[in-house]
């Protein structure tokens, strides 16, 4: 691409190989990217790691030698155990304070922060380097409380938006979501959509059981209990059915009772938190993969799925459905519709075959390479509106 090369701190919260959902994954995929095209990243995290390394990522974290700071215990992103007085959010606090009081970072072209997390040290820290401030929403507290916000947490995305020069949504409906209820500018929220990368391991894996397959976070807005609930429907039909949850989150009790409730406990199998290869083994033995999300501003897993060559069903109200048309799209809250099209792809092998297959061409016909060009391109955006070479 034409243009010299930026210096971008990166403002985040996790990154690979500990991440908790798909916000650490596109950190580190994007960066990879941004730095093949020649630009270079300091990244910036509360937590000390370990890190996959990335040529041209620079990690920096509180508490490292010559970083200042003190290092403080930080939850996972989107952690549900915090409340009102929880240390997590003086941890919060005091990572804010030292991004934004951040030095020795060299010449810096763009300031760009992913979520909540840090944008208060980023608004801090764009406006004494004085570059543009990019600010990319992967969720809203609105989506993930169900309509219930935490006004702290609100707050924070509030004030991330107002500043940034751009502001990255994941999906069309995030970006009307930004536009209608927090009041964003629309000449300034851009939509650029998550991507996966290839996987190595091509073969299938044929288990002795049909595997129904859900990994996320356990989390009210991802519906876990309508897969349950479906699971009910069609475990007589298909007594060797497998119903897998790959996850961990605060709805892990809830959905044990709910399991056990629904008499299906023989067929449905809890594994917790899974490694990305063990996500990968799990998608090469599934026979199909389900994410039915009350709200899901993308939806990242489905998109691996498809990349897998796993037909996928998804909820409507998903990011990913707007860009995915060889899957089966479903009502969050249509139990029964659900049921019927996971018994359709497990009774008809052909079926499987064709949306596997399709789906796997849909999610990698473009991937990582054309969603960082289309993030430089906002960065030379944001700094022609600032009026910065």
């Amino acid at each position: 691409m034409p243009g010299r090369p930026y210096h971008i701190v990166m403002v985040g919260w996790e990154w690979p190989p500990t991440h908790s959902g798909g916000l650490g994954v596109h950190c580190y995929e994007l960066s990879k990217e941004l730095t093949r095209l020649g630009h270079r990243i300091t990244f910036l995290t509360p937590f000390s790691g370990p890190f996959l390394e990335v040529d041209g990522v620079t990690m920096r974290f509180p508490g490292a030698p010559g970083a200042g700071g003190k290092p403080a215990s930080y939850p996972p992103a989107y952690w549900a155990g915090a409340t009102a007085d929880s240390p997590f959010w003086n941890a919060t606090d005091g990572y804010n304070s030292w991004v934004g009081q951040l030095d020795d970072l060299a010449a810096v072209d763009i300031v760009h922060v992913h979520d909540w997390f840090g944008t208060e040290g980023a608004i801090a820290l764009s406006a004494r380097l004085a570059v543009p401030l990019v600010m990319t929403v992967h969720s809203t507290e609105y989506d993930r409380s169900l309509g219930h916000p935490w006004e702290h947490i609100l707050r924070r995305e509030q004030i991330g938006i107002d500043a940034a020069s751009r502001v990255i949504a994941v999906s069309r409906h995030l970006r009307q979501q930004l536009i209608q209820r927090y009041g964003a500018d629309p000449g300034k929220v851009r939509v650029i959509y998550n991507a996966v990368r290839p996987t190595g391991r091509l073969a299938s894996i044929a288990p002795e059981r049909r595997v129904v397959l859900y990994v996320g976070r356990l989390a009210a807005m991802k519906g876990v209990d309508t897969f349950l609930r479906a699971a009910a429907r069609v475990a007589p039909q298909f007594p060797d059915a497998l119903f897998v949850i790959a996850g961990e989150g605060s709805e892990y009790a809830r959905l044990l009772h709910l399991t056990a409730a629904l008499g299906i406990g023989e067929q449905v199998m809890f594994l917790g938190k899974v490694s990305d290869d063990e996500r990968e083994l799990l998608l090469a033995g599934s026979s199909v993969f389900v994410l039915p999300s009350v709200v899901e501003p993308f939806g990242i897993a489905a998109l691996e799925a498809m990349a897998a060559g796993v037909p996928t069903i998804v909820s409507k109200t998903s990011g990913i459905a707007e860009i995915a048309r060889g899957v089966f799209q479903v009502d969050f809250w249509d139990v029964d519709e659900f049921a019927s099209r996971i018994a359709e792809l497990l009774e008809y092998p052909t079926l499987r075959s064709a949306m596997g297959a399709q789906g796997r061409w849909e999610a990698l016909r473009e991937g990582w390479p054309e969603r960082a060009r289309e993030v430089v391109a906002l960065y030379r955006e944001a700094r022609d509106a600032g009026g910065l070479p």
